[in-house]
């Protein structure tokens, strides 16, 4: 049994480009491999020819020749058929192999027997054979996938996986491999990546690297290849595309409907938005009670007050018994009234909300607590906007320093690989709004009283990343903030030391931001 088998279903590519594509076969360094080609009767002839040729020339090159064209769903399974290899690797007849893949996935795969899944990074060769749109693709993120089929080049399958899940499917055509990688990923033991280019996409004319509209009838299937996962899951959604491959889901119903404790601490401050004196506190809430479509919530404020016990600037929230007042009279310390909300609360979640906000997504609750169904995620964030509609805050990068994800940027922007519209794991959120499991709060103590002003929700990440569990960014809840009206933006030295000395292995690298 050899180590690999590539599978590659053929239909008349170009010349020149399926002898690329041969030639990146046989100049692997990693020697153990089988190739199963199957040509789905193509109509130019110098494939028959080129295909026979190479067979002849390697013993591990296996040709299948199809008497019908049955489509790549057919040609694919055909080839798979063909593999007896302990992992099957998925190569297209018009792209290239790194000489070293093979190499670099057999020692991945040493490393842990329990890898069923893993893929690599890849770019585009144009027609000149020159590489560009080289995507470093982040670690494993389940929510990405259902967003993107960003794994795509190069997969690689352990073959039993592929027995158990059934191989391709007849209906999928054009995302045949994304509702593979779909069904495999779901009941994988673990998944792999390896951050480096081994896979080499060819842009000719009419292929999907050239054109991203080529293949209408591939971007359907992909959107039912997404329904059909959801459904197995469990997941009451709709999935509608947003642009070519990259689709957006909204669940319908939640598993749950827990209460919501959102916690917003204020001073009571007034300042103009959209060129209107506005106390923030009040338009925050406001926008809660008006905009808001999730009914089972309530609002705990932390009012600053003076000594005596008066407002530092008096308001009149609105009347709502779902409201609670909290005055807090000791010096400014933002993380502990944050815990100190949180202690006056009795939702199962809590909604970390800055009084500089406004709800823009009827659903926006619904949407954060989705992701909270799944146990492994602690932590759901938003899309902020600023004033203006620019992004501010996309949720949070490691690199080099945590920062803000496309901050500045427009607010109807697709991002770099589409990544401003699609739910994704982060490694951080900013805490101007954020959804947290109740007992993970509990769990890792709140907010450090340590970060009184800047970096409270980086350290809280940070600790929960520390936990094993996930943080989520969604592009399906969004609201306004009006960043820094509270307050001026100052950083101390004092508590960017206290952040280095506890998390820096954390910075200058993020999994999820490469």
């Amino acid at each position: 049994m050899p180590k690999f088998s590539i599978v590659t279903p053929v239909y008349n590519p170009p010349a020149e480009a399926l002898k690329a594509c041969i030639a990146s076969m046989k100049s692997q360094s990693f020697g153990d491999w089988e190739w199963c080609l199957v040509d789905d009767n193509s109509t130019e002839p110098h494939v028959r020819k080129m295909l026979t040729r190479a067979e002849a020339s390697d013993r591990r090159i296996r040709v299948m020749f199809r008497d019908h064209n049955g489509g790549i769903v057919a040609a694919s399974q055909d080839a798979l058929d063909l593999a007896t290899g302990e992992f099957i690797g998925l190569l297209d007849h018009d792209d290239a192999l790194h000489s070293t893949a093979l190499h670099k996935v057999a020692t991945r795969l040493a490393s842990d027997p329990t890898i069923d899944y893993l893929y690599t990074d890849e770019d585009k060769i144009d027609e000149n054979g020159l590489h560009y749109d080289f995507f470093r693709k982040p670690g494993w993120d389940k929510e990405r996938l259902r967003g993107q089929n960003y794994c795509c080049h190069f997969s690689v399958f352990r073959s039993a996986l592929l027995d158990k899940v059934g191989g391709f499917r007849s209906g999928f055509e054009g995302s045949q491999d994304y509702d593979l990688i779909l069904r495999a990923t779901e009941q994988a033991r673990s998944i792999a990546h390896i951050p480096e280019v081994l896979y080499h996409w060819r842009s000719i004319p009419g292929s999907a690297a050239a054109a991203v509209n080529a293949k209408p009838y591939a971007y359907e299937s992909g959107r039912r290849a997404l329904e059909e996962h959801f459904k197995r899951c469990g997941i009451d959604a709709t999935v509608e595309m947003k642009l070519p491959g990259h689709y957006q889901y909204r669940r319908r119903t939640l598993v749950s409907q827990p209460l919501v404790s959102i916690i917003i601490p204020t001073r009571g401050d007034r300042k103009r938005v959209w060129g209107i004196t506005t106390c923030l506190i009040v338009n925050a809430i406001e926008s809660i009670l008006e905009f808001s479509t999730y009914s089972n919530i309530e609002i705990v404020v932390v009012n600053d007050v003076h000594p005596d016990g008066s407002s530092i600037h008096a308001f009149d929230a609105p009347k709502d018994p779902r409201i609670t007042v909290i005055s807090y009279d000791k010096p400014f310390n933002f993380s502990d009234k944050c815990n100190v909300g949180f202690l006056a609360s009795h939702g199962d979640v809590v909604i970390m909300l800055n009084d500089d906000t406004q709800v823009i997504t009827p659903d926006w609750i619904e949407q954060l607590l989705g992701h909270l169904e799944d146990p492994e995620v602690a932590m759901v964030g938003p899309m902020l906007l600023l004033e203006d509609g620019r992004i501010q805050s996309a949720g949070h990068s490691n690199k080099p320093t945590p920062s803000h994800i496309g901050s500045g940027e427009s607010g109807d922007a697709y991002g770099m690989w589409g990544m401003y519209m699609i739910s994704r794991s982060l490694t951080g959120l900013t805490g101007a709004c954020v959804a947290i499991r109740r007992s993970v709060y509990s769990e890792l103590g709140g907010f450090s009283l340590d970060y009184p002003i800047n970096f409270n929700d980086v350290d809280f990440c940070f600790k929960v990343l520390d936990a094993g569990y996930r943080i989520v960014w969604t592009p399906m809840a969004r609201l306004y903030h009006f960043e820094s009206m509270t307050r001026v933006l100052s950083v101390s030295e004092e508590e960017i030391g206290a952040l280095e000395r506890r998390w820096k292995r954390y910075f200058g690298s993020d999994i999820y931001s490469p």
